[in-house]
C-alpha cells in the first residue's frame, strides 16, 4: 500500500505505542486519587507537562491542557474565550481557510449573538494581513487562524498576524497548529493559545494538547470534577498524555531533517505531475512540504480517489474531515480556483514514514490512472 493521506492521520511511532501500553499496565492509577499510587500518577502528569514546556521552550508562559484532539482543543479555546469576553468584546475574526472544528464553532457562536467577521484571502490562499489590520478594533475579542492549511498546505503569516492582534489588549489570538508541528517551527510569540492533535504527528488518535497563555481567560464549556484547571473535567488519561510526549519529541527534534526530506519528495512529485497535460497544481509556491493539492478538471475527485485506491494508493479529495460533504471546498473557492478544478481536486499528503520507494511506486500508479481518465480531462 502507498499511503499518501498523512494530513488525515499518520502511522503511530513504535515508541508511542510501547509507552501507551506500558503506562496502561503499570501506571493505570487515577491522578486525582489521594493515595500513594494516585499521587505518583499526578507527579508523572506534571512531569509530562514540564517536559513539553521545556521541549518547546515555553518556560512558564503557557499552561498545558491535555484533550482528546484538536477538535476538542479548538472548541475549548474558541467557546471558552468568546463567552468570557462577550460582554465587552463580542466580535470574532476568522477566515474560510479554517478547519471545520473552527469554522463550525464560530458559526455556532454567531447563532448565539456574536459578530463573526471573515478576513479576505489572497490569491495565494493566505490571510490578507492589511485587511485584518483594518478590521481590528477594541470590540474584537477573538482572532483565530490555522498555521498550515490542511487542504492546500499554505503557511499563514502567523508572526505578522500576532503582531497586529497584540496591539489590541482585549483580543485573544488562537492558532490551530495541527498541520504545522513536525513540518515547520511552531510560533508562540504573542500567540495566546494553540491546539495540536497527536495522530497528525505519529501519535495516537484521542491525543490532543491545548496551550493557553492565561488560563483564567477561559470559561469552561463542560463541567465535572474540575480536572485540568477546571477547564477540561473528566478523569485524566495518563497513558495517552505520557505517550504523546514521545511523538512530540520526535516531531520537534527531527523537524529540520523531516522538512528537508519532505521538500525533496514534494519537488520530485511536482516535477513529475507537471509533465501530464490537463493536470494542474493547486497548492501555491512556498506551501508546507507535506501537502500537494492537484486538479484533474473534468473528473470528480471522488472518482479519482477510487481510481487510485484500486491500485492501493491512499489519498483524499480535500480533507478527510469533510471530504464526504457535497459542497465545493471553501478554501479553493476563496483562492479563485474554477469550479471544474475544485471538483477534480485531490490531496496528496506525505509524512515522516513516506519513502522514496513510495513516491516511485506512486508515479507508476499515477500513469495507469491518467491513462484511464485522460479523455475526460477538460
Amino acid at each position: 500500500m502507498i499511503y499518501l493521506d498523512n494530513a488525515a492521520t499518520t502511522k503511530p511511532n513504535q515508541d508511542v505505542l510501547d509507552t501507551f501500553v506500558k503506562v496502561n499496565q503499570s501506571l493505570y492509577f487515577n491522578p486525582n486519587s489521594p493515595h500513594k499510587a494516585g499521587l505518583q500518577a499526578e507527579q508523572l502528569l506534571q512531569q509530562t507537562k514540564r517536559e513539553i514546556k521545556e521541549l518547546l521552550q515555553l518556560n512558564n508562559a503557557f499552561e498545558v491542557l491535555f484533550t482528546s484532539g484538536a477538535t476538542e482543543s479548538n472548541n475549548i479555546a474558541l467557546q471558552g474565550i468568546a463567552r468570557k469576553k462577550k460582554a465587552f468584546a463580542p466580535e470574532i475574526i476568522t477566515s474560510v481557510l479554517e478547519h471545520p472544528s473552527v469554522l463550525e464553532v464560530v458559526r455556532a457562536l454567531a447563532d448565539e449573538g456574536f459578530c463573526v467577521k471573515y478576513v479576505n484571502i489572497t490569491a495565494e490562499g493566505q490571510v490578507d494581513v492589511n485587511h485584518l489590520a483594518s478590521m481590528m478594533s477594541d470590540r474584537v475579542g477573538l482572532v483565530t487562524c490555522m498555521h498550515v492549511n490542511n487542504i492546500m498546505g499554505q503557511i499563514q503569516p502567523i508572526p505578522e498576524i500576532a503582531e497586529i492582534v497584540s496591539q489590541y489588549p482585549k483580543a485573544h489570538f488562537h492558532v490551530d497548529a495541527v498541520q504545522a508541528i513536525g513540518k515547520i517551527p511552531l510560533y508562540f510569540n504573542q500567540v495566546d493559545s494553540m491546539s495540536l492533535s497527536g495522530h497528525k504527528f505519529n501519535g495516537l488518535k484521542g491525543q490532543g494538547v491545548l496551550f493557553v497563555r492565561n488560563i483564567h481567560q477561559l470559561a469552561p464549556i463542560m463541567y465535572g470534577g474540575g480536572q485540568e484547571f477546571g477547564i477540561r473535567s473528566g478523569t485524566v488519561n495518563l497513558p495517552t498524555n505520557i505517550a504523546i510526549v514521545k511523538a512530540m519529541k520526535s516531531a520537534v527534534l527531527n523537524q529540520a531533517s523531516t522538512f528537508n526530506m519532505l521538500q525533496t519528495l514534494k519537488k520530485q512529485l511536482i516535477s513529475f505531475i507537471e509533465e501530464f497535460q490537463g493536470v494542474y497544481l493547486n497548492s501555491p509556491e512556498g506551501s508546507s512540504p507535506h501537502i500537494i493539492n492537484i486538479a484533474f478538471p473534468g473528473v470528480k475527485g471522488e472518482v479519482l480517489v477510487n481510481a487510485f485506491s484500486k491500485y492501493d494508493v491512499m489519498l483524499s479529495t480535500t480533507s478527510a474531515c469533510s471530504s464526504k460533504k457535497a459542497s465545493l471546498n471553501e478554501v479553493l473557492l476563496a483562492m479563485g480556483i474554477t469550479e471544474k478544478r475544485i471538483e477534480g481536486s485531490i490531496r496528496l499528503s506525505l509524512g515522516s514514514h513516506t519513502t522514496v520507494e513510495d513516491i516511485e511506486d506512486f508515479k507508476a500508479q499515477f500513469i495507469k490512472v491518467y491513462e484511464e481518465i485522460k479523455e475526460l480531462l477538460k
